[in-house]
């Protein structure tokens, strides 16, 4: 509060004097040709969660800072501001900015703030938080150094994954057809199933996953088939007497393509002369004679070759891809 006072005498004003006289609360300056008093006020400063009270003559809040010893950096943060004027008992607060780490939304932010808590500094930063969001520290805590701050977005959805259902295979056995080969009655049908799950995700990762139901959709469909057992043997030349089948041939190597190593399933190396059957038809390890290839061992089994299908090892790719894919004669030879 400012008091003006009636002009000085003239031998005053003539020696521009300046002085202060400290009277019942009262600070006057003299100037030329005129006096200014001041009232005296108490006051409150509180800097880092300590208070200080003074009682003090100063007209601003920029000044009762100064005068109790408080340095304030750019990013500092004064209530009331700097240039607001002293009343009687005013409390001043002062917070320090502080370095802090912010991790939020995919960004890590290294910052300084002079936020009050947690919350004020993600209100600064336009975080908005949502019911199922969670934030540690809590957002009520006080900014200090070298905190760091999580803000983890919380979902919770509801999914639902479909699983296959494999079908039953019906099998038996018919004279007419020769050994091996197989007559689909019913191809089968695969089943689904439908299951529902509650994930909860945070921050993009699942956190949780829980089963709270399920329903077949489609029911799978058994598959009927017959198996000939007729046993062929051949009625002439070198290989007479012997049991044969008319197969599908196709060739492979080494690492022709995806999971084809240079080992065999059953630790042979592969290459001309090993062939993969299927073990059902005819037995792993068992001498056969391929018309058009020459002898060799069953010594491999893939995902593919079923019934009346082989896959004639060959030493190269481009052996293999030459031979492509034929109808050839097996005949299987007894071990002696």
């Amino acid at each position: 509060m400012t008091v003006f006072v009636q002009t000085a005498p003239s031998h005053v004003r003539n020696g521009l004097i300046s002085a202060f006289i400290l009277s019942a609360g009262l600070a006057v300056a003299l100037g030329a040709g005129f006096a200014v008093a001041y009232l005296r006020k108490d006051v409150s400063v509180t800097v880092a969660g300590q208070t200080i009270h003074r009682t003090t003559y100063a007209r601003t809040v920029a000044q009762a800072l100064t005068e109790v010893g408080v340095t304030l950096q750019p990013m500092d943060e004064v209530a009331p501001a700097l240039g607001a004027r002293l009343t009687e008992g005013m409390r001043v607060v002062v917070r320090h900015a502080v370095p802090v780490t912010l991790v939020a939304d995919g960004q890590v932010a290294s910052l300084e703030s002079a936020a009050a808590t947690v919350g004020d500094l993600l209100t600064r930063r336009n975080i908005v938080l949502y019911d199922s969001d969670t934030v540690v520290p809590d957002i009520t805590t006080p900014l200090s150094d070298d905190m760091t701050i999580r803000v983890a977005r919380i979902e919770h959805r509801v999914v639902t994954e479909q699983l296959q259902l494999p079908y039953d295979v019906q099998a038996s056995r018919d004279p007419g057809p020769s050994r091996g080969m197989l007559l689909v009655v019913h191809p089968g049908r695969t089943g689904w199933k439908e299951r529902l799950f509650r994930i909860t995700v945070a921050d993009g990762v699942v956190v949780s996953k829980e089963l709270v139901g399920e329903r077949v959709v489609r029911t799978p469909l058994e598959a009927v088939i017959r198996v000939g057992t007729l046993e062929r043997i051949a009625a002439r030349g070198p290989v007479a007497g012997q049991e044969y089948l008319d197969m599908q041939a196709t060739g492979y190597s080494p690492f022709c393509c995806p999971g084809v190593e240079d080992i065999t399933s059953i630790g042979m190396k592969a290459g001309y002369g090993v062939v993969a059957v299927d073990p059902t038809v005819i037995p792993l390890r068992s001498r056969l004679y391929v018309e058009g290839y020459g002898y060799a061992v069953a010594g491999d089994v893939g995902g593919r070759i079923k019934g009346l299908r082989i896959d004639l090892g060959f030493n190269t790719t481009r052996e293999a891809l030459v031979f492509g894919v034929r109808r050839i004669r097996v005949y299987v030879i007894p071990t002696k």
